[in-house]
């Protein structure tokens, strides 16, 4: 016996099934898609054994501040074995965020800094930061 639904009855059923989908998922809600993220870094080039000050901006399309995020910066040696750097970044102003690391040693560093927004979206930047001087 074959049972057929009817046409109605079928998209009814996509359409609930694709919501159901969308919640469960970031892919239909604003979040990280329509994030922009800049980097600024002082001192440029970090040096060894003294803070380094990460300034990390959110905006949404280009010029809406996002505020409330929860960061976390990790500084990476470029080589394995180093143990990573952490800092948890505060809001210094509207969509600007703030964190200190003291990297190790000289050399090649990748920075992480991952988040969660308001709306609960996740994001992930990352950037090298090459020539970290010695002290």
């Amino acid at each position: 016996m074959h049972v057929r639904m009817a046409p109605e009855a079928f998209t009814g059923r996509l359409i609930l099934w694709l919501l159901a989908f969308c919640t469960l998922t970031s892919g239909c809600r604003p979040g990280a898609a329509d994030l922009t993220a800049s980097w600024s870094i002082e001192p440029s080039p970090p040096v060894a054994g003294t803070p380094t000050t990460v300034r990390f901006t959110l905006q949404r399309d280009a010029r809406i501040p996002v505020t409330g995020a929860r960061l976390r910066l990790e500084a990476h040696m470029a080589h394995p074995g180093m143990a990573p750097v952490t800092a948890e970044p505060v809001e210094q102003a509207h969509g600007t965020y703030v964190g200190r690391v003291n990297l190790t040693m000289g050399g090649d560093w990748i920075f992480v800094m991952t988040g969660e927004l308001p709306d609960g979206s996740r994001f992930t930047e990352q950037i090298d930061v090459r020539g970290v001087r010695e002290n």
